[in-house]
C-alpha cells in the first residue's frame, strides 16, 4: 500500500524533527558521579555547598572535593539505611533548618530554588545528616572527634569505597 511518501522522504523529514528537537535541547542536571547505581548531580554539588550540608573546601579542587564527600555520604547512608539508628527528632531538623536560614538570610528561598530544593527536601537532607551522626556516634563512640576515632572512621570508608562501585565522571 503506497501512501506517498518515499521513504527518502520520511527519513529527510525524521533528520529534520531530530534536529530541531536536538536544537531546543537543555540540560537540566549533569550527572557528576555514580555511587551503587545512585546518581549524584551537579545540583546536589550546588546544594552541598551552598547550603552547607557536607564539609567544605576551598581552593582549585573544592569542587572535587565535594564530589568526594557526597560520595562518602552516600557510602555511609547505605551503611545507615542498613542499621538504623534512632530517628532524628524535629526539633534538632527544625534548628539546623533556623541555622541555615540565618547564615543565608534574605538568599534563603533563592537559594533553595537556586539548588532545586523545597524546604522538605532540605530537611529530608538534615535528617540524613543527624542520622549519620547518630551511627557514627553509635558506632565508633565519642562525640568528640578525636585523632583515633578519625583514623577509624577513615579506615571503615575506604573499606566502604573498596567494595563499592563508584564512577566519578569527568568534568
Amino acid at each position: 500500500m503506497d501512501h506517498g511518501i518515499s521513504l527518502p522522504v520520511l527519513g529527510a523529514l525524521l533528520a529534520i524533527c531530530v534536529s530541531v528537537v536536538a536544537a531546543h535541547a537543555q540540560v537540566l542536571d549533569r550527572i557528576v558521579a555514580v555511587v551503587d547505581g545512585a546518581p549524584i548531580t551537579q545540583s546536589d554539588v550546588a546544594a552541598a555547598t551552598q547550603l552547607g550540608l557536607v564539609a567544605s573546601a576551598q581552593g582549585p579542587n573544592s569542587v572535587a572535593a565535594t564530589i568526594d564527600a557526597l560520595v562518602e555520604r552516600r557510602l555511609i547512608l547505605e551503611e545507615v539505611d542498613r542499621y538504623a539508628p534512632p530517628e532524628p527528632v524535629d526539633a534538632d531538623i527544625d534548628r539546623h533548618v533556623v541555622e541555615i536560614r540565618a547564615r543565608l538570610g534574605s538568599r534563603f528561598t533563592p537559594t533553595l530554588a537556586e539548588v532545586g530544593l523545597t524546604e522538605d527536601q532540605l530537611r529530608r537532607e538534615i535528617r540524613d545528616t543527624l542520622r549519620i551522626d547518630a551511627y557514627l556516634l553509635q558506632r565508633f563512640g565519642a562525640a568528640q572527634p578525636s585523632d583515633e576515632r578519625a583514623t577509624m572512621i577513615r579506615d571503615w570508608l575506604a573499606g566502604l569505597r573498596r567494595r563499592a562501585n563508584i564512577n566519578i565522571l569527568p568534568r
